[in-house]
């Protein structure tokens, strides 16, 4: 049996909503993004500090060594003391720790970083999978509206 279905035609408020939410969401997604580079950035920087402080777990006081200063670019220093290092807390504060305090510190930031850099790649998942709903639904709701509101069923 052929029947025909009417359907009301979108709104301008529904289809206005609709947008605003969807440039919301790509604003959201634009943070997401930029507070994972961030971390990913500062995830990376630790990773290159362990690295460092490892290193020094095996050097003497005296030896020769290259000190990484980011962008793959070090510099020579020699070693005065191996027994303390300074190590940044936030906030501009800087504290001075033993060498393992440092590493289980730095271990710990580390473990920190990753449990957000997963949380911001679970938001940034779910907020594009949200995003392409609403822009499907939006291109739905537009065609509804061009067409005149009418769909045919069998």
């Amino acid at each position: 049996m052929d029947y025909e279905v009417f359907m009301s035609v979108p709104s301008d408020e529904e289809i206005n909503r609709l947008a605003t939410e969807i440039q919301l969401l790509e604003a959201t997604l634009n943070v997401i993004k930029s507070r994972l580079d961030l971390t990913e950035a500062t995830l990376n920087e630790s990773k290159m500090a362990l690295e460092t402080l490892k290193a020094l777990e095996s050097a003497k006081e005296g030896d020769s060594v290259l000190v990484p200063i980011g962008a793959s670019s070090y510099v020579f220093a020699k070693i005065e003391n191996i027994n303390k290092v300074v190590v940044g807390v936030g906030a501009n504060v800087c504290i001075e720790k033993s060498v393992k305090e440092s590493i289980d510190m730095i271990n710990d930031r580390i473990a920190k970083l990753e449990q957000i850099k997963s949380s911001l790649q679970q938001q940034l998942v779910q907020a594009s999978q949200k995003l392409e709903e609403n822009r499907e639904n939006l291109e739905r709701l537009i065609r509804i509206r061009e067409a005149g509101g009418s769909a045919r069923k069998s």
